[in-house]
């Protein structure tokens, strides 16, 4: 039994000698990386950027992902984006921290709530209108500390940026939207910045095809710029090339416009005396393509120069509204009309006797009339029309034979100007279609 009793005892004490050492041992890679970021925290010379107390420059490199570009806004100029921007610098500092817990790791990850004060870059975009952090569940950033003093740093943001649009040749435009990137408050004496040469792209992009544009092509530079009291800052920039699709605005803009103008010609085969038709017809296309130009220009800005859009719903408004004169012209040339006095006489035409009129003596003028006309022979009837001075004349059938006569000639002058329409009008929009298709296809392609 007392043998039992040793033997329980020796064995009870390894099994606690061995727990405390699974609990305490020197060695355990937990305990060093809890100790290694409480030091790392605690450690108030790295709130400061790399090479503060020295003259050297801190140079920080930069990598773009763009995940995806929201939409892009002709009227406000701007664009909406969401990227991931990593950054990576170098400080030393680090390296004696690994050293100092005799950390056998690599590196070490710290997420946005262990952070806390350490120093990153005072970045800004100078062409930002709106940024805000995605923090969804918590802020998405992340910082990784190497041994070697590398530090990565990782966030990633949604961005309103300016773009300058030149629309001179809208639809057909072409446009290039940057993102820009500067320090704040340290100049190119203490801090500098590159796109990273750790992969071929600095800047990658992941959807290259948007509802109105293409992304074509992009580019990266690196460059100085000088502020007028504040000195010369490092900045970055990224050009992203975008060419419009045309064939949202072929369906809604060009085809419909085009189908307005080909309706307006519909009057050329109407009869010139159709007047309400051809009154409604041209008022209608003029009132729709006014209503689609406005529709244009509404998501638009306000600028100056005339865009080639313009240049199209300004041609078919000539069109329609030329078509609409030209029944005008038609109307006029059917009725005939040589003079103001000839219009009113046919006005004031008198079909039946027993009108009673006093003339300036003051006598009535009934009783002369009725003698006049039982005077005439029945070979030479005549009607009674009143003049524009108020004066009563006999009218021969002969002189409206001949009014019948050039009638008939107005309507017939009419009808060649219908006829001529026919052709010229079709002849040159079809011309102007040409040159205008032609000229901004060759635009787009150069």
């Amino acid at each position: 039994m007392e043998m039992l009793r040793f033997w329980s005892v020796v064995t009870s004490f390894s099994v606690f000698v061995t727990a405390s050492n699974v609990r305490v041992g020197p060695n355990d890679p937990k305990e060093k990386r809890t100790d290694l970021l409480m030091r790392i925290r605690n450690y108030k010379d790295l709130e400061n950027p790399p090479n503060y107390d020295s003259d050297k420059i801190t140079v920080i490199e930069a990598d773009l992902n763009v995940n995806s570009f929201d939409s892009i806004n002709e009227a406000s100029m701007d664009f909406k984006i969401s990227v991931m921007l990593h950054l990576r610098w170098i400080n030393h500092l680090i390296t004696n921290q690994f050293t100092s817990v005799k950390s056998t790791l690599e590196y070490v990850e710290m997420d946005a709530t262990k952070m806390g004060r350490l120093w990153v870059p005072d970045l800004y975009f100078p062409n930002e209108k709106r940024s805000s952090f995605f923090n969804v569940m918590t802020d998405n950033k992340m910082m990784r500390l190497h041994r070697n003093g590398t530090v990565d740093y990782t966030t990633r943001l949604a961005l309103t940026l300016s773009c300058p649009m030149n629309l001179e040749r809208f639809p057909f435009d072409k446009q290039t939207c940057s993102i820009k990137i500067e320090s704040f408050g340290y100049t190119t004496s203490s801090l500098q910045l590159r796109w990273s040469n750790i992969s071929e792209n600095a800047v990658a992009l992941n959807q290259t095809s948007l509802p109105q544009f293409e992304v074509t092509g992009r580019n990266y530079s690196h460059r100085e710029r000088t502020h007028r009291f504040r000195g010369n800052f490092s900045y970055l920039q990224a050009d992203f090339h975008l060419e419009r699709n045309i064939g949202y605005y072929m369906i809604q803009m060009y085809i419909p416009s085009l189908l307005i103008v080909l309706l307006s010609w519909v009057s050329f085969w109407l009869n010139v005396n159709s007047v309400p038709a051809r009154i409604s017809l041209g008022v209608l296309s003029v009132l729709t393509i006014t209503t689609q130009s406005s529709a244009v220009n509404a998501s638009l800005p306000r600028v100056s120069y005339i865009k080639a859009i313009d240049i199209w719903m300004t041609t078919c408004l000539v069109f329609v509204f030329a078509a609409l004169i030209e029944f005008s012209m038609a109307n006029v040339l059917s009725r005939n009309s040589s003079s103001e006095k000839e219009f009113l006489q046919r006005i004031f035409r008198m079909t039946k006797i027993g009108r009673i009129e006093k003339e300036k003596n003051g006598n009535d003028v009934t009783i002369g009339l009725r003698r006049r006309r039982q005077s005439q022979t029945d070979g030479e009837k005549k009607d009674l029309i009143v003049n524009e001075f108020g004066n009563v004349n006999l009218k021969s059938e002969a002189n409206e034979k001949a009014e019948k006569v050039e009638q008939n000639k107005g309507l017939v002058y009419a009808s060649y100007l219908d006829i001529a329409c026919r052709v010229l009008f079709p002849a040159i929009f079809a011309i102007f279609n040409i040159i205008y298709w032609v000229y901004f296809w060759k635009l787009t392609v150069n």
